[in-house]
């Protein structure tokens, strides 16, 4: 590949990580102490981890960790949309260890050691704030290349507008948090773009910097939480089958392609071993006596309608839903390309749309329902995000396919960069408000509760990273001089200087 191609890929890079790392900082600073979804649970995990107690005393709904004190969170604000966050106490004070419960106690402890650190010599705001920045650059690393990857190696730069699509708000605000569920969506994403690139959009030779991209992101998919060995099958799954097997066969001769191969199955094997020995996923709950007919009811009502908006932007504990139009045109980004790939696809490729579809809801929907009676309704659209982020750029790439050309494909780049950006500042102010003044007041600048290092700062760093987003992507979707207005052909595959 010629260096001026590197560089030039290595400076999108470098834009849009900063420009990831910049939204989700915004979050990071703006969102209280247990703000994000289950957060609190999560940082006691990474303290005990932290100082080397892995396996814990359990109990029906996670287990003990042995952590300071000054990072017990209260509960008085979570899921209360009308309740500021200033009822609770700052983390910080008392650093005497106690042993404190945790939902998060059974999960794998790599995320933990690998972020939170900080929590070890700083059990107050600062370890929190290091440890959800951390979780930020990771997230933000993983979407950069993804990214990059989009730009360099699919024809047209079939799966950008997707990238775009992809990176909802809820995914910023998991980005701004200490939970491993952001990472887990990123490295999906990573993965189905290298994936693609490998298998579908070069004909001919070994990309090894595709090959690295799709054995770090499988390896970081299936190691945070058990859900990841599920995520895993569906994206190999769906892009594999069916594919060329003479591609295939090019790949596995490949020393490079062997080489991260093994690296997938020792880091497969762990989180496999982790999730029998620790049980991350066994479930308590008591016979709710509902019918087949309430379930059922609730599901097509209230869980699954919310579940797609969580899926955008519902911040906190899932109780902060935003104006209606915010999801009425994420849904129509994301549904234009979707629905267009359906249309416009042919047999192989509805069905590569369809079974991706099915792999990213159906297995824990199912799951739901037939555990509903125990536990109730256990989903948030989160939780799908991990194989639901390739629906867009899988769409990108059948469009390309058939007929759309890169002019299309910059179009449609742009208008989703236009559309998007700003809802990510939009959120970030709604959130502030709720969280400031429990929504007595939508001025994200006043409010009984303060943000430890002040009200600005957040807004500056989501504008700046919007700013910054807003130009890796208009950069990412030129048309390269040697690329013209033509349709590629589906066994053509341009590889343009970014």
């Amino acid at each position: 590949m010629p260096r001026t191609a590197e560089r030039s890929g290595a400076r999108l890079w470098l834009v849009a990580f900063i420009g990831f790392s910049a939204l989700f900082a915004g979050w990071a600073f703006a969102t209280p102490y247990n703000g994000p979804p289950d957060e609190s649970q999560h940082v006691l995990r990474a303290a005990g981890v932290v100082r080397g107690e892995i396996f814990t005393r359990q109990d029906i709904n996670g287990g003990y960790q042995n952590v300071p004190d000054s990072l017990y969170p209260g509960f008085c604000f979570p899921t209360k949309i009308d309740v500021p966050a200033s009822c609770e106490p700052e983390p910080g004070g008392d650093e005497r260890i106690r042993e404190l419960d945790t939902t998060a106690a059974r999960y794998n402890p790599v995320y933990y050691a690998v972020t939170g650190w900080p929590l070890l010599p700083w059990p107050n705001w600062r370890g929190i704030m290091l440890t959800r920045l951390l979780t930020g650059a990771a997230v933000a690393a993983l979407l950069a290349s993804a990214l990059v990857g989009a730009v360099r190696w699919t024809r047209h730069r079939a799966l950008v507008a997707g990238v775009v699509a992809a990176t909802t708000p809820m995914v910023a605000h998991l980005g701004g948090a200490v939970n491993p569920q952001g990472i887990e969506i990123a490295a999906g994403a990573a993965l189905f773009v290298s994936l693609m690139a490998l298998v579908h959009e070069q004909r001919a030779g070994i990309n090894r910097a595709a090959v690295v991209l799709a054995g770090v992101s499988a390896a970081v998919l299936v190691t945070p939480k058990f859900t990841g060995l599920m995520w895993i099958l569906v994206i190999f799954g769906v892009v594999l089958v069916p594919s060329s097997k003479d591609r295939l066969r090019e790949l596995w001769r490949s020393a490079v392609v062997k080489r991260w191969s093994v690296v997938v199955v020792l880091a497969t094997a762990a989180s496999l071993a982790w999730t029998v020995i620790a049980k991350p996923a066994d479930p308590t709950g008591w016979d709710r006596k509902q019918s087949i007919g309430m379930i059922l009811k609730h599901a097509f009502l209230h869980a699954w309608p919310n579940n797609v908006y969580q899926m955008i932007s519902v911040p906190g504990w899932a109780e902060l839903e935003m104006p209606r139009l915010v999801y009425v045109v994420w849904i129509m980004v994301v549904g234009l390309p979707l629905l267009a790939g359906f249309a416009l696809g042919n047999r192989v490729e509805r069905w590569r749309l369809a079974a991706l579809a099915f792999g990213a809801f159906v297995p824990l929907i199912a799951l739901e329902l037939l555990s509903a009676n125990r536990i109730w309704f256990f989903n948030q659209g989160r939780y799908f995000l991990t194989a639901a982020v390739g629906l867009p750029m899988l769409a990108g790439y059948v469009l390309v396919r058939h007929g759309f050309t890169a002019e299309h494909m910059r179009s449609m780049t742009r208008l989703f960069a236009l559309l998007t950006l700003p809802i990510h500042v939009g959120c970030l102010l709604f959130a502030m408000a709720r969280w400031r003044s429990g929504l007595k007041s939508f001025n994200p600048l006043e409010g009984e509760w303060t943000p430890p290092w002040g009200a600005v700062l957040p807004i500056v760093l989501v504008v700046v990273g919007a700013g910054v987003l807003f130009a890796a992507y208009w950069w990412a979707s030129r048309v390269p001089e040697r690329v013209h207005t033509q349709p590629a052909e589906p066994d053509q595959v341009t590889a343009p200087a970014v």
